[in-house]
């Protein structure tokens, strides 16, 4: 391939993201789509999955969760309570989900936060980290459980 047919290809991948991310924000801020948003219902619904997802696994982890798992000397806990551990995932998501969506109250207000492009981009982002940390929370049940 020559230069300028990697700068087409991503000429038309950066184009294409920009269109999905026009469009998923398009469905999140739109009337209909709008409570589910990530700073919205679909915020509150991934706190409750977690929620959920930690009184599931509850009654397997037994009375202590690992915490450590890297070799070496290490002088701190290597084990925690299995409900402070799995009580701490789904407030950390709340605190994160009342924290953005707080700003985004806050940036809703500034010249600068176009709501057909930026909300949706911000939206996404939100999405992306409430996500990641309840895959976190996955992965913190799932190694305890092998």
């Amino acid at each position: 391939m020559t230069r300028h047919h990697l700068s087409d290809a991503l000429e038309r991948f950066v184009e294409r993201i920009r269109l999905g991310t026009s469009r998923a924000g398009a469905l999140w801020t739109s009337s209909t789509g709008g409570r589910l948003r990530p700073t919205g219902g679909g915020g509150l619904l991934v706190v409750l999955t977690s929620a959920a997802v930690s009184l599931a696994s509850a009654q397997a982890l037994g009375d202590s969760v690992r915490i450590r798992w890297s070799v070496g000397a290490y002088y701190g806990p290597e084990y925690a309570p299995t409900p402070l551990a799995l009580a701490a995932f789904p407030v950390l998501i709340a605190l994160m989900y009342l924290g953005l969506r707080g700003l985004a109250l806050g940036l809703e207000r500034s010249v600068a936060f176009d709501p057909d492009y930026t909300r949706g981009l911000y939206e996404l982002c939100v999405l992306a980290t409430l996500i990641a940390l309840l895959v976190g929370q996955l992965a913190f049940v799932v190694a305890n459980l092998l």
